[in-house]
């Protein structure tokens, strides 16, 4: 079992993004998620937007998958829509996809 809750995993994820700590953010991937982002971002992930906040809209739980709805502002908006699952004893996310 992780040591933090999948609330604060999401929460230290969102901070690292809102920075573009790109090391966190990619240890918080599985190998699947980060081919879901490739594929959503068309294939090259391109230059990160500069981001001002986050909200959590939305958390429903299925099963052992924690399913997050983040929205994103600054000078792109964009809804994140992240799946967490306990890897291991680590909170990961296991699929993305990014909504405009």
């Amino acid at each position: 079992m992780p040591d933090i809750s999948v609330e604060e995993a999401v929460k230290q994820n969102c901070q690292a993004v809102l920075i573009g700590d790109l090391m966190r953010i990619m240890a918080d991937l599985t190998p699947e998620a980060l081919g879901a982002l490739m594929a959503n971002a068309g294939g090259g992930m391109g230059a990160m937007p500069a981001l001002t906040s986050f909200d959590v809209q939305s958390h429903d739980v299925a099963g052992d998958d924690h399913v997050f709805k983040i929205q994103f502002k600054g000078d792109q908006d964009f809804l994140a829509v992240a799946t967490w699952k306990d890897v291991d004893g680590a909170w990961k996310i296991t699929n993305l996809a990014m909504e405009q």
